[in-house]
């Protein structure tokens, strides 16, 4: 394990290292570029409502007409398919382990900005649908990357809450789209202006990343130590913790380099094939648990419900957004595993509920909603708990879970194959629920629910990753996939001479100290909202 480095005197110190100014601006920059995927989710729903939107693209001059289900579909479904193209390991992976963490974000950025040019600028369908498929890249591009940067400039005790920022800023974007774009969308050539307002934050994030540090582990990774070493310094709160830390990062890919250069059929085998099919699994079942139902097609629930659809469609979304402070500050306490498992069982009884009162209180074929008003108000509370559950827990605590379990030697392919799996599950999301929703009506959330129940079982076969370092994770999930003791006593047995090492049992027993004290090894703020909650 990496060491936890002592003050001179040996003595334990009181709590982790405190997290540094330059640690936290880079993981809240890096974030930025969640922040365009949010604004893009929430802002193309008011502008295919828009009138000068479509009297300007689709040329449609009735201000009452509608643009045809495929014009719709195409427009949105294009800005998917760019992201599952870009997010593929063979380009995603290349970039990320040959341009480096950082540069990858930045030719992200590039990538937004001028596919914000060219949508702003479309005067006609095909135009639109390329800017959104050049969005598309770079939302594919940037969704593995952030929080696999945020993961690897941020230390072990910190690391859960400064990758929870990735899915903050998601449903920061979303909220500020909602409550911005319904407003400009009302005047003549508004759309066009929602889309430029996104050029700021794209070009913060373009400008901005070169000024931070690069990932440390990658520059190890490429066999530039001294770069790595200035990194830490840059992010590390002493010289000695820095490098202590490159220490361990360099002894991990010591270790991995005697197995030979990373090959793609390793991905295929032993640990590092199963690990993958748990970011798979996690990554998908993100999406299978029905969030995105919510998101794309909250409207359309509020309106069966007989509400407002934009004025509950905006409460959902600031539910979302402060919903998700409580992973920022809760997954480095109260672990990734308890986070999942919570949000698993609220998910699931909120869906289940909402699918009871919707079939047995509801008739699709009423167009003013519910009749009764406890089944509406059930119906609502609902949709706003499962929304709170999946933003506090699988929302965040997936991207911080998989920025982690993969090793350093495949980091950059195992994130881009589980990425992928990600908007493959989100386009499966966007195509099936209307169809859902027209066979089953509110009892398309029992299948939501199903789901649910899946992603149970997964968090609580998973193993605890709090406050571990990146290179010791994969020993962690040895043991889990070790399924007999004679595997164990061979895992046992491969370690003892590092367990012989007398630096590495001094920075064993002092990492023994931390496990033992997980309330003294967390931020004061932390154990005092601990406190308050319990």
């Amino acid at each position: 394990m990496a060491p936890l480095v002592l003050p001179p005197g040996g003595v334990v110190p009181d709590g982790p290292a405190p997290l540094t100014v330059r640690a936290a601006i880079s993981a809240l920059l890096s974030a930025v570029g969640a922040f365009l995927f949010g604004l893009d989710i929430g802002y193309i729903a008011p502008i295919l409502e828009c009138h000068s939107f479509k009297r300007d693209v689709a040329k449609i001059q009735d201000p009452l007409a509608e643009l045809d289900d495929a014009t719709i579909g195409f427009i949105v479904g294009i800005f998917s398919l760019g992201c599952i193209f870009s997010s593929l390991p063979c380009i995603c992976g290349h970039f990320m382990d040959e341009w480096g963490r950082r540069d990858t974000i930045v030719l992200g950025a590039g990538l937004f900005l001028i596919g914000c040019f060219v949508q702003a600028a479309s005067t006609s369908v095909l135009t639109m649908c390329a800017g959104r498929l050049l969005a598309g890249l770079s939302i594919g591009l940037l969704s593995p990357v952030v929080s696999l940067y945020q993961s690897e400039v941020a230390s072990p005790q910190w690391r859960g809450a400064l990758t929870s920022l990735y899915q903050l800023m998601i449903t920061f974007g979303i909220l500020v789209a909602s409550l911005v774009d319904h407003d400009l969308v009302e005047f003549d050539g508004g759309w066009r202006v929602a889309i430029l307002l996104q050029v700021i934050p794209g070009g913060l994030l373009l400008f901005g990343m070169p000024m931070l540090p690069r990932s440390p582990r990658w520059l190890v990774q490429r066999g530039r130590e001294g770069e790595a070493l200035q990194a830490l310094l840059r992010l590390r709160d002493s010289e000695e913790s820095a490098h202590a830390e490159l220490d361990e990062i360099v002894r991990s890919r010591d270790a991995t380099r005697e197995l030979g250069k990373p090959r793609w059929e390793d991905l295929g085998q032993g640990v590092v094939a199963r690990l993958v099919l748990v970011g798979i699994a996690l990554q998908v079942l993100q999406q299978l648990v029905g969030m995105n139902a919510f998101m794309y097609f909250g409207p359309r629930i509020f309106r069966m419900l007989g509400l407002s659809p934009i004025r509950y469609q905006v409460v959902m979304n600031f539910v979302n957004f402060l919903a998700t402070f409580p992973a920022i500050c809760f997954s480095d306490s109260f672990g990734r595993k308890s986070l999942l498992i919570l949000g698993s069982v609220i998910c699931t009884l909120a869906c289940f509920v909402l699918g009871f009162v919707g079939t047995g209180g509801f008739s699709e074929k009423a167009a003013v909603g519910m009749t009764n008003r406890w089944v509406s108000f059930i119906a609502v509370h609902s949709v706003l708990v499962f929304v709170a559950a999946f933003a506090a827990t699988w929302g965040p605590v997936v991207w911080t879970y998989c920025s982690e379990i993969f090793p350093q030697k495949h980091r950059g392919r195992c994130m881009a194959i589980a990425t992928t799996s990600n908007w493959v599950g989100n386009f499966i999301i966007a195509q099936a629920t209307p169809v859902m929703f027209g066979l089953f009506g509110f009892g398309t959330f029992y299948v939501f629910g199903s789901f649910c129940i899946l992603s149970l079982g997964v968090a609580l076969w998973l193993p605890e990753t709090k406050g571990i370092p990146l290179e010791d994770i994969e020993e962690v999930f040895q043991r889990t996939f070790a399924k007999t003791p004679k595997q164990m006593a061979d895992l046992d047995e491969a370690k003892m001479p590092l367990l012989q090492d007398p630096v590495a049992k001094r920075d064993r027993a002092r990492a023994a100290w931390a496990n033992a004290a997980p309330a003294r090894a967390q931020p004061g703020w932390h154990a005092c909202l601990q406190k308050w909650v319990s």
